[in-house]
C-alpha cells in the first residue's frame, strides 16, 4: 500500500468491526465528524452522497479538513446488490500524464488555492488548498479532489475560465479507461488506499436488487510506517 497506493486483503471473516480490529494492528482508528468507524450503505436523510445508492465520481475524502486522513480501509461485509462496482485511480499517475499533456494547467492547479466545505447540522469543517500539492521536486504530496465537498470558487474573474479549463482537463485524466481500475469488493475483501493519492468512487447500484454494506476506517501514515519498522526489528 505504501509503495502503490493501494492494496487487497481477501477470505476476511464477516463478522462486524473486522475493520476495525484489522486497523489496530496498526495503530489508533483516525477519527473524523464520521466517527472512528463508519458504515457505507443506503440510508434515509443522509449527510453523505456515500450514505446513498447514487454512484460516486473518482475522489479523496475530506479535502475539507486541514489533514485529510492519510490512509482509509473498506471492509465489505455485503455486496448483493446489483451494481456498485468500485473504482480507483492514481493521482500520481494523472499528474503526470497532465505535466506532460498541459504543464499550464497543472502548475494552475498546483498553485490556486480553492475552498472545500462540508455543512450539517452539528459541523462546519472547511479549509482553502489547491487541488494538486507538489513537493520542491515537483512530486505529488496530495490530491484534493472532490466535487461534493468542493465550495463555491472564489477567484478573481479573470482567472475563474483559465482554473475550470485546467480543472476538466484533470477531471477527463482521472476518469479515463487509461488511469482507472475497476472491480467488484467481495464480502470478505478489504481494500487499503493511500486517501491522498489515490482516488476512489463506485458505480450507481440498485439497492433494491440485494444488501450492500461497507464498513470503513482511517489510519494515519505515520502509524502504518512505524508498525512496519518494529515488524521489521523481530525478524
Amino acid at each position: 500500500m505504501l509503495r502503490d497506493g493501494l492494496a487487497l486483503i481477501t477470505d476476511g471473516p464477516l463478522v462486524e468491526e473486522e475493520v476495525s480490529r484489522l486497523a489496530e494492528r496498526i495503530g489508533p482508528q483516525r477519527a473524523t465528524n464520521f466517527g472512528a468507524r463508519f458504515d457505507v450503505r443506503s440510508k434515509p436523510n443522509p449527510n453523505n452522497a456515500a450514505y446513498t445508492a447514487v454512484g460516486l465520481p473518482l475522489h479523496i475524502d475530506l479535502p475539507n479538513w486541514r489533514h485529510p486522513p492519510d490512509i482509509q480501509l473498506l471492509y465489505c461485509l455485503q455486496n448483493g446488490a446489483s451494481g456498485g462496482e468500485s473504482l480507483f485511480a492514481d493521482g500520481a499517475r494523472v499528474v503526470e500524464a497532465l505535466r506532460q499533456q498541459d504543464p499550464k494547467a497543472l502548475a494552475i492547479l498546483s498553485e490556486t488555492p480553492i475552498d472545500f466545505r462540508f455543512q450539517d447540522e452539528s459541523h462546519d469543517i472547511s479549509m482553502r488548498a489547491p487541488v494538486v500539492t507538489l513537493d520542491s521536486t515537483g512530486n505529488l504530496v496530495e490530491m484534493r479532489l472532490n466535487n461534493w465537498i468542493r465550495d463555491a470558487l472564489h477567484l478573481p474573474v479573470e482567472q475563474m475560465d483559465a482554473w475550470y479549463s485546467a480543472y476538466a482537463l484533470l477531471w477527463k485524466l482521472f476518469h479515463s479507461e487509461a488511469h482507472q481500475i475497476e472491480f467488484t469488493l467481495r464480502p470478505g475483501q478489504m481494500v487499503a488506499f493511500d486517501n491522498r493519492r489515490v482516488l476512489h468512487g463506485r458505480r450507481e447500484f440498485d439497492p433494491n436488487s440485494g444488501a450492500r454494506h461497507l464498513q470503513g476506517t482511517y489510519l494515519d501514515r505515520d502509524m502504518l510506517a512505524s508498525r512496519l519498522r518494529v515488524l521489521a526489528r523481530q525478524d
